[in-house]
């Protein structure tokens, strides 16, 4: 066998290199069978090149794809009526103007000139997530405030302003909603 030369012995090299390379290479599960959640490149041979055996991927090398556990989802929760959670309660006033929590000039007639006038809820009691709107109801129809929603729990006011300049004289209702439930009104009327 000492008769060999490298040239006759360059293809049985070649194709025991390959062999080696796609043992060495081949992509394995777990349990030693190959991987199946993944995609390997498909290698090509180049024989005879200057150098011995070259491997040349045909496919870029792919990253193995991450498996994704399902996220749970949380169903809605509705919220108790405020008559199911003990302690809350609420006010509503109409204000020509507030500070703060405190109502100045309550109404119980909206005089013929003013433009506008606040409504003004107070609560107590009150859960995070609770949304809040004030709700004027009389001659033209019913016009929502603009509702707000509680970051926190407890004790607090909200307040919506309503433009007058155009309401008719009559009688009107201002009705607090907590999560789209009545919760307080109060009633005041329009001059002429």
């Amino acid at each position: 066998m000492s008769g060999l030369t490298f040239e006759q012995l360059r293809i049985p090299i070649a194709v025991v290199l390959v062999l080696a390379a796609a043992i060495i290479f081949w992509p394995r599960g777990t349990g030693g069978e190959p991987a199946t959640d993944i995609e390997s490149p498909s290698p090509s041979i180049v024989v005879g090149q200057p150098g011995g055996v070259v491997l040349q991927s045909s496919a870029p090398a792919a990253t193995p794809i991450p498996t994704v556990a399902p996220t749970p989802t949380l169903a809605a929760t509705p919220t108790p009526a405020a008559a199911d959670q003990p302690g809350f309660s609420a006010e509503v006033l109409a204000c020509e103007s507030i500070s703060g929590d405190a109502c100045n000039g309550q109404l119980g007639t909206l005089p013929p000139g003013a433009g506008s006038f606040t409504a003004l809820v107070r609560f107590t009691d009150a859960s995070a997530g609770d949304t809040f709107n004030a709700v004027l109801s009389g001659p033209p129809g019913t016009i929502p405030g603009g509702p707000y929603t509680l970051g926190g729990g407890g004790d607090g006011y909200y307040y919506s302003t309503f433009t007058a300049g155009n309401l008719p004289p009559g009688d009107y209702t201002l009705t607090a909603v907590r999560n789209g439930e009545e919760v307080a009104t109060t009633t005041f009327t329009r001059g002429g």
